[in-house]
């Protein structure tokens, strides 16, 4: 069948007539040739050749005899026929090209079916090196199984993404039917680790961001709450204080310090934790815990829900850091600048209330000093760790493809943001230059912990170097109450605790064993050094503390269990759920259930009798007893 009407011939071997195209049409590559002249079909969607031996097929098309289809490559279906490729892949191969071997897939994150590669749950790849689309083009070719497949894309020759298992893996689902994969809900951005518009991230989690009158009304009922407290504690430690006993406020600040010295640690160890077996409504529990690492740039979570500039970043964290110390810092330097311009008036006016005016003076920068010392105190640890986090050996390294030719460098706690920048180059030497608050603090509070004690070595008066009498300083009373007079400077090993446990597991996170090997040491340590000395005053706040250094070592093993796929079962999870809760609510629930104690004992001091359908209550508060009558 020639070009011209008037001429018509065989079509030769390995070639057949297509009447409709009106020519001959060369048999096409795959299982198929024809070893006969002059063959030809009415219909251009049927191929008038023969089909190859089942594991066999032409490479290059036109084969004109049985001889020309040779074994399918490595990798392929033996026992089907070739069709329209090189035979189709075994079970968990894939292949580059479509007349081309298939090879095994390697990578545990790969699922390979169909000859092509797809991502498995929990698993996540960037194709931000080259176009995904020209994958997807050759995937589509795959998925055609007739002669219609388009010639150009046969053929997949970029190197494909470096696969990463995501740190937490329910974040990845991979559910959509895309080659790039997708997150969950709530969740995007590289290992699916940020959180998306509406929602907000606390201890690794996305929740879905409040309406706004939720906003305020939680916001009002906390300042509320914390006004009423200081109150409550204010009152209480004045009418306990003057008596000479340790007053609620010595034990609320006391139990206080421990509780915020657990959650500040296994805060930042939660964040880097690769496998957090918290489900479904367990995961609501970090929202509370997280407010109880007292981590002052948590104010902003929320608002950025509203206001996007407020998006709390690792930079953002770190000029709220360290803005809170000097903030707090030059505000005392003020008022204390202008009680001394006050005092200087009264001595150079003669005023006759001079004497009067120095002492009450006196008292109030000791109680200006004790408040800056707590604000700075209570803020340490988390002004530690938005400084370490841009530390330099907190960026991690990750290949983008499987050559290693494409390398990026992103921060380990935000993985937005790329090392590599001279924006983030410039916050890293402000991190550095920040060590000398890191260092400078404990370094200053103990030198004036000593002179206090040098102090009252001197005078010989043990109520003030000490913090248990009356006549002792409110800042040093704050920091040594709780400890017995050999120990004053425990408080400082505990903030050195602090700050070195958080240092290790957010410079290097948690899944290098050098992280964990140092981490448990330390945890070790601590707990032995606790042990040891006793340096706490009352025998439950000794315990209580053990029982926090017994927690955070207890979660660390948690941690370390890998649980493999074939016991990774529901009722594992549920245990292992179980385990965390009771560990990490343990401190708090013991904590709040003294002060429940406390509060009843000082707020209901009163009896009840009933006689003749009155009620009677007498008790030991400050105003008169009263009587209410039914």
């Amino acid at each position: 069948m020639g070009p011209y009407q008037d001429e018509c011939s065989s079509c030769r071997v390995g070639y057949y007539g297509n009447s409709l195209l009106r020519r001959c049409v060369s048999c096409p590559k795959g299982g198929f040739y024809q070893d006969q002249v002059g063959q030809y079909s009415n219909d251009t969607n049927i191929i008038q050749c023969k089909r190859c031996n089942n594991g066999t097929f032409v490479r290059d098309g036109g084969g004109d005899n049985p001889l020309k289809c040779q074994v399918c490559p490595e990798g392929t279906v033996k026992s089907r026929q070739a069709m329209f490729r090189a035979c189709f892949c075994q079970e968990n191969y894939y292949r580059r090209e479509r007349f081309g071997a298939c090879l095994l897939c390697l990578d545990a994150g790969m699922n390979c079916s169909n000859d092509y590669l797809k991502l498995k749950s929990g698993y996540y790849w960037n194709w931000s090196y080259t176009d995904v689309n020209i994958y997807k083009k050759f995937v589509l070719n795959l998925q055609t199984f007739n002669d219609s497949y388009n010639k150009e894309t046969v053929n997949f020759t970029e190197p494909f993404p470096m696969v990463y298992k995501c740190p937490q893996r329910f974040k990845c689902v991979n559910d959509n039917g895309d080659i790039k994969g997708n997150c969950a809900k709530g969740y995007s951005g590289w290992m699916c680790t940020a959180c998306q518009d509406g929602f907000f991230p606390i201890l690794g989690y996305c929740h879905r961001c409040p309406p706004v009158w939720v906003f305020f009304v939680e916001v009002i009922g906390i300042v509320c709450l914390c006004m009423c407290f200081t109150v409550y504690l204010i009152y209480c430690y004045r009418r306990e204080h003057s008596s000479g006993q340790r007053s609620i406020m010595d034990i609320v600040l006391a139990r206080g310090k421990i509780l915020l010295g657990f959650y500040q640690i296994m805060g930042e160890f939660w964040n880097s934790l690769d496998t957090v077996y918290w489900l479904g409504v367990f995961k609501q529990v970090s929202l509370w815990l997280g407010f109880l690492q007292f981590n002052v740039s948590s104010i902003f979570i929320k608002p950025s829900c509203f206001i996007r500039q407020l998006a709390l970043t690792p930079y953002m964290k770190f000029i709220i850091g360290i803005s809170t110390p000097i903030l707090v810092l030059l505000i005392a330097a003020v008022i204390y600048f202008l009680g001394h311009v006050f005092t200087l008036r009264g001595r150079l006016g003669g005023s006759p209330n001079f004497k009067q005016q120095t002492s009450s003076l006196k008292k109030i920068q000791d109680k200006l000093l004790a408040v800056t010392l707590l604000l700075l105190f209570v803020t340490y640890t988390s002004t530690c760790n938005v400084t370490f986090a841009l530390f330099g050996p907190a960026c991690v390294n990750f290949s983008l493809d499987e050559n290693k030719m494409h390398n990026i460098s992103l921060l380990r706690s935000d993985y937005s943001i790329d090392c590599t920048t001279p924006t983030h180059q410039k916050y890293e030497i402000a991190s550095y230059i920040a060590l000398v608050y890191v260092i400078g603090f404990p370094a200053a509070l103990l030198y004036l912990m000593w002179r206090h004690y040098a102090v009252g070595i001197q005078t010989e008066d043990t109520t003030s170097w000490f913090g248990n009498g009356t006549n002792s300083a409110w800042w040093f009373r704050f920091l040594c109450e709780n400890y017995k007079d050999g120990f004053w400077f425990w408080e400082i090993i505990e903030l050195v605790r602090k700050m070195s446990q958080t240092f290790v597991v957010i410079l290097f996170g948690w899944s290098s064993s050098f992280s964990i090997t140092v981490s448990l040491i330390l945890a070790v340590i601590f707990l032995c050094l606790h042990t040891s000395y006793s340096p706490m005053r009352d025998k439950f706040e000794h315990y209580l503390q053990l029982a926090s250094l017994w927690a955070i070592f207890l979660n660390m093993l948690v941690a370390i269990v890998r649980v493999t796929d074939e016991l990774n079962s529901v009722y594992v999870h549920t245990a292992m759920t179980i385990t965390l809760i009771l560990l990490n609510l343990s401190v708090v629930s013991i904590v709040i259930g003294t002060y429940l104690t406390l509060f009843n004992k000082n707020v209901c001091p009163f009896h009840i009798t009933i006689s003749q359908f009155k009620i009677q209550l007498t008790g030991s508060l400050d105003w008169p007893p009263f009587r209410v009558s039914l």
